[in-house]
């Protein structure tokens, strides 16, 4: 016959195991529309009054565009200052935005665009220190089609991590219940009551 700590660290490896396939399977489809629709920037170094530009091909104009964007400074403790711009296929300014004054190192924004074709996103060094920027250029999950955001799309994947966790605390207290019941056993062996 299992005892209670055995029962309670089963219950809490199914909770583990639970888990983990939630948070892969909704991971996997976040995952696919961010790699397969976006471009991610990772660690872009831009040097002083020089821009950097990416390019992506938007085919649905029912969903916005999200832009993300972070950046520091390399080698300074000044606040770095980034012009953001989006340009249609058209040549026309779309979205535009400066940031990195007064400490606002992140941006969020997003757009919809009117027309398929080849969006680019150009991102210049107005400081004088080179900067590295870092952030997402596309379609997010959580973005809806009116702009705002919606965490519901996500909904599963924090539920896939919050019955881990739970999991992993239900298996830490597996472990005590276990612990203190080989002890309990032990004294009442001792002392010849079994």
């Amino acid at each position: 016959m299992l005892k209670r700590g055995h029962i309670v660290l089963l219950v809490g490896a199914a909770l583990v195991v639970i888990g983990i396939s939630l948070t892969a399977a909704y991971g996997i489809g976040i995952a696919g529309v961010i790699l397969n629709e976006s471009i991610i920037l990772s660690d872009v170094l831009v040097d002083p009054s020089n821009s950097v530009n990416y390019t992506l091909d938007i085919t649905n104009t029912e969903r916005p565009v999200s832009i993300a964007l972070h950046v520091e400074a390399i080698n300074s403790t000044d606040n770095p200052v980034v012009e953001q711009t989006v340009i249609n296929p058209h040549g026309f300014i779309v979205n535009n935005n400066e940031f990195g004054e007064d400490g606002q190192s992140d941006i969020f924004t997003s757009l919809r665009p009117e027309i398929d074709g080849v969006y680019t996103l150009s991102l210049h060094n107005l400081g004088t220190d080179q900067v590295k920027i870092g952030g997402i250029f596309g379609y997010l999950p959580i973005t809806e089609n009116s702009g705002e955001i919606n965490l519901s799309t996500v909904t599963g994947l924090l539920a896939g991590a919050w019955v881990f966790v739970i999991g992993i605390g239900t298996l830490v207290g597996g472990t005590v219940i276990t612990v203190l019941d080989r002890r309990g056993d032990r004294k009442r062996h001792l002392w010849g009551f079994t």
